[in-house]
């Protein structure tokens, strides 16, 4: 740490003019990203000018996320480190996304931060195999099941997954995340649980979506392959022939199949844990 550098403890709303910075959005846009903080820093110089902060937010899994960064400029990286360290210390098993505009990599290694995983943004032309669900499972649009309950079941196949936040009963509704329920697909098994789910959103020329969510039980069937391609096949029949796929947490081998079927790496940021 830079000897006039200090990070100090502060109320997560008092982040919110910092992450404005950060995040080029209004303050007001970014009131849910500090309402979810259980701890916050803010980093200063010997001026009193804040250059960074970070808060963590609840992971069901994985400890807590890192969320904020250091402001871009000549110390950002010592500030990156600095917030990071003492994020760790304070939280212990703690993750984050390695940005340069926020987090650097190289700031999270200087943190003891070590790599265990990725967001990826997949993008070509939309993939036109096919796949079956395994024995036992139904795919559905999702508009066709309207229960909440059933739809947080298999929006919950994520929560295991490192990136990933436990979901809520709004993430569920009809048009959530900007998502059209009638290009997703939700997977239920023989007693109606909701086992797995795959969303797409229509854009402008392409649609956007989500790597499929799987109950872990499940993993070891095709039943990943038979949402996405499934999905696909409803983007298609829309008349979009171009895809966007985000993922967070996935495995090499899902990811070696989202290549497989023509999908190139468009954007990847690791994601570092520690503790």
């Amino acid at each position: 740490m830079t000897p006039s550098l200090k990070v100090v403890a502060a109320p997560p709303a008092e982040l919110l003019p910092v992450f404005a910075a950060l995040y080029g959005a209004d303050a007001d846009e970014l009131a849910w990203m500090t309402n979810a903080l259980e701890a916050a820093w803010v980093a200063v110089n010997g001026a009193g000018e804040a250059l960074g902060a970070v808060g963590l937010r609840q992971s069901p899994a994985h400890g807590a996320e890192l969320m904020g960064g250091a402001v871009y400029g000549p110390e950002q990286r010592a500030v990156a480190a600095a917030l990071a360290q003492v994020a760790r210390e304070a939280g212990g098993r703690v993750y984050a996304f390695a940005n340069e505009g926020l987090l650097p990599r190289a700031a999270l290694d200087a943190a003891g931060y070590l790599e265990v995983g990725a967001y990826r943004m997949l993008a070509g032309p939309t993939p036109t195999p096919a796949a079956e669900a395994p024995a036992g499972v139904r795919l559905l649009p999702l508009a066709d099941v309207p229960d909440v309950a059933t739809r947080l079941d298999a929006m919950s196949t994520y929560e295991d997954r490192i990136g990933h936040h436990r979901v809520v009963a709004a993430a569920a509704e009809e048009g959530a995340g900007g998502f059209d329920d009638r290009l997703s697909l939700i997977a239920l098994n023989d007693s109606g649980e909701g086992v797995g789910i795959c969303r797409a959103a229509p854009e402008d020329l392409y649609a956007r979506i989500d790597a499929p969510g799987v109950r872990p039980d499940y993993r070891h069937t095709g039943l990943r392959a038979a949402l996405l391609l499934g999905v696909c096949a409803l983007v298609r029949a829309r008349g979009l022939e171009h895809v966007s796929l985000e993922s967070w947490g996935d495995t090499p081998e899902e990811l070696a199949h989202d290549l497989g079927l023509g999908l190139d790496v468009e954007l990847e940021d690791p994601i570092c844990a520690a503790g």
